[in-house]
């Protein structure tokens, strides 16, 4: 792999991989040793090494009969691997959020089933974009339409597989917020030190919080 895709690559599981866990960079022949190590027992595949300024998201929903709804194009910011911060619009020339807008269209038109779809994709340094990740269901950068869309995600998802008409200009981001910022609460290292966040956020005219309940661990979704 390392003498067709050039180092670095990437070395990933094709199971039970997010977040960053089943991945590993593979800066050189020396280091393969180590790669198959922290990956052992898993089915595996390498991937080029993709030279990307920023990392562009859009929720794209499929209907029962094929037909695509796409919300705008967001700027993904990851900590740790881990999605941390989502703009919305993404902080890109309108040129380049068309573009990536009808990439995921054309992505998930070639999908079966329907319901609400996160493609995620690489902007390279040239222009270009890749996809590197479509995942069939509600999605981290898609949470910001909970406030800022008229119709959010998750009501989009139900609606499509329930076959329920979407509503006019249901993707568009509503009239009291034309920008939104998402962020991440993660686990902290001390128990509850993200409450503090989540306090702030509460003092902040415009903020919502959302809690889902679980038990805080270190870089875990809250």
């Amino acid at each position: 792999a390392g003498r067709q895709l050039g180092y670095p690559y990437m070395l990933k599981s094709r199971t039970m991989a997010y977040d960053g866990r089943g991945n590993f960079v593979v800066k050189s022949e020396e280091s393969i040793p180590k790669a198959l190590e922290f990956l052992k027992d898993r089915p595996l595949y390498a991937e080029k090494w993709a030279p990307f300024t920023k990392e562009l998201a859009v929720m794209i929903v499929r209907s029962i009969d094929g037909r695509v709804f796409s919300y705008p194009t967001v700027e993904t910011i990851h900590k740790d691997n881990i999605c941390f911060l989502c703009y919305a619009p993404a902080r890109v020339p309108d040129s380049v959020q068309l573009k990536a807008k009808l990439l995921a269209e054309n992505a998930v038109r070639a999908f079966p089933g329907c319901g609400i779809f996160g493609v995620e994709m690489f902007y390279l340094e040239t222009g270009e974009l890749l996809i590197n990740e479509i995942a069939p269901r509600p999605h981290n950068s898609g949470h910001y339409t909970i406030d800022a869309c008229i119709t959010s995600q998750f009501e989009a998802h139900l609606r499509a597989i329930l076959d329920l008409p979407m509503p006019k200009d249901f993707s568009s981001l509503s009239t009291s917020c034309t920008n939104a910022i998402m962020l991440n609460v993660l686990g902290e290292d001390v128990k509850n030190q993200e409450l503090q966040t989540c306090e702030r956020a509460l003092e902040t005219p415009g903020a919502s919080v959302y809690l889902y309940g679980k038990e805080s661990r270190p870089k875990r979704k809250l």
